[in-house]
């Protein structure tokens, strides 16, 4: 069960670990509570920003205290990102217009490793692991 806590826990530790992603992957990370207007406006026109109401995550109870603990992170040219806690509790994303599938690969094999080495060197657990 992911509870209210857990929620919490989790957005605090990656809002904390993001701050170490450093080169292509430096980034903002955007708690979705207290969000501004015209950031929120922003994030959806990039259509980055998911939003409550899936009848699926409510019925699972996913969307419980929404929108507390939630957030997203982007990085600056906005092709690496984190959702936090909208159906997993950390979904990595690497994308970017054109063909360049080796040069998305790579960010999202290389964003996966820091994300994991941020998580290690916060808390101690190893990423996907504990």
């Amino acid at each position: 069960v992911v509870s209210t806590q857990s929620t919490g826990d989790v957005e605090a530790l990656f809002k904390s670990a993001s701050k170490k992603l450093d080169g292509e992957l430096a980034g903002t990370y955007y708690p979705l509570t207290g969000m501004e207007e015209s950031v929120r406006q922003l994030l959806v026109d990039d259509h980055f920003l998911f939003m409550s109401g899936d009848k699926n995550l409510q019925a699972s109870g996913m969307e419980r205290d929404w929108p507390e603990g939630r957030g997203i992170f982007h990085n600056v040219d906005k092709t690496f990102l984190v959702w936090v806690n909208e159906e997993d509790q950390l979904r990595i994303i690497s994308m970017e217009k054109g063909g360049d599938v080796l040069g998305v690969f790579k960010r999202l094999a290389g964003g996966i490793k820091a994300v994991g080495d941020s998580v290690q060197a916060e808390c101690g657990k190893g990423f996907m692991l504990d």
